[in-house]
């Protein structure tokens, strides 16, 4: 898919909120700003999953995977050079985990979109960080979470539905391969700067694929239009979210990140519509409601929790404090 960019967003809970003694008034954080950067965050985001498809109908899902990594590998890189210099030896191996779980998830979230339509397709992925958020948890809400976003997948996976069985397990591994993606997301930042770790692994994922890409022949020449909407898919899905998150992540609580982050699959089945004029059934509009209010309630739940936690342990560090 995606998603370059989500090992901020996605993580908003672990790697990427502030320690209470950093975080910003209440005020601040729910800012209207905030708010706006995460909506043209999915709105971007999504427009690039829609154009990923008319790529991948000129080219094929692998050379539009080629194009996509490379073109945003070479867009950091030439930002700011000095960001594809190697981590210590040390940060590697975990480092080299987290992209090839970028590569399966992207690859996974193409052959997915090559078959059913972009908001069912990141709905079902959304699976994937709904999982992290209610793991090992012991709220019988989670299991009302996990249980929302199960009839949910069964909506979809119906028969009758414009969800091929492929294309479900296809979109099911997106989200098997965001959930490690996260965790290792959450590792891989607290040693390395995360946009220097961005740029690595969209380097690396280029080292991953161009062999096999090459091995498969090239199918680009003459493929103009493909490649101009592969550079537009690179900026979209990768480069300029990134950098919008950023900025929302300052501003908003991990809580409420998460949840304006869940309505990514609503924004996907839009832009489906609107530039891929893919329709969807009132059941498979209800299942994606019910997979978003899954997500929403999980990732609400869980980053109140740990900003409660927060607050705890700086009122007992506070009350424990000499003059």
């Amino acid at each position: 898919m995606r998603r370059v960019a989500h090992h901020s967003s996605a993580t908003a809970g672990a790697a990427g909120e502030p320690s209470p003694e950093q975080a910003s008034p209440p005020a601040r954080r729910g800012s209207a700003i905030a708010v706006l950067l995460v909506v043209v965050v999915g709105v971007v985001m999504q427009a690039g999953s829609a154009l990923a498809v008319l790529v991948i109908d000129s080219v094929g899902v692998f050379e539009a995977l080629w194009l996509r990594t490379v073109l945003a590998a070479l867009i950091l890189v030439a930002i700011r050079p000095r960001w594809a210099r190697l981590p210590p030896k040390s940060d590697r191996l975990v480092l080299l985990a987290l992209t090839l779980s970028l590569v399966g998830m992207n690859l996974s979230f193409y052959e997915a979109i090559s078959r059913a339509p972009v908001g069912i397709v990141v709905a079902v992925e959304f699976l994937g960080p709904l999982g992290v958020a209610v793991a090992g948890s012991r709220r019988w809400l989670d299991l009302l979470w996990v249980a929302l976003a199960a009839a949910g997948v069964a909506l979809l996976a119906r028969p009758n539905g414009s969800v091929g069985l492929v294309g479900l397990l296809f979109a099911l591994a997106a989200a098997a391969c965001w959930a490690a993606f996260i965790v290792l997301a959450k590792r891989t930042v607290s040693r390395v700067e995360p946009l220097r770790a961005t740029t690595l692994m969209l380097v690396g994922a280029s080292i991953i694929v161009t062999p096999i890409w090459l091995g498969t022949g090239i199918k680009l020449a003459g493929q103009g239009r493909a490649i101009l909407l592969g550079l537009a898919v690179a900026v979209l899905s990768s480069a300029l979210p990134y950098f919008l998150e950023l900025m929302a992540i300052r501003r908003v609580r991990a809580s409420t990140y998460g949840v304006l982050l869940s309505i990514e699959p609503a924004i996907a089945a839009l832009m489906g519509f609107a530039i891929l004029s893919q329709g969807l059934a009132y059941g498979e509009i209800g299942a994606i409601a019910a997979i978003v209010a899954a997500a929403a309630g999980a990732s609400w739940a869980s980053g109140s929790e740990r900003e409660a936690g927060w607050r705890r342990r700086v009122t007992s560090g506070r009350a424990g404090d000499g003059p």
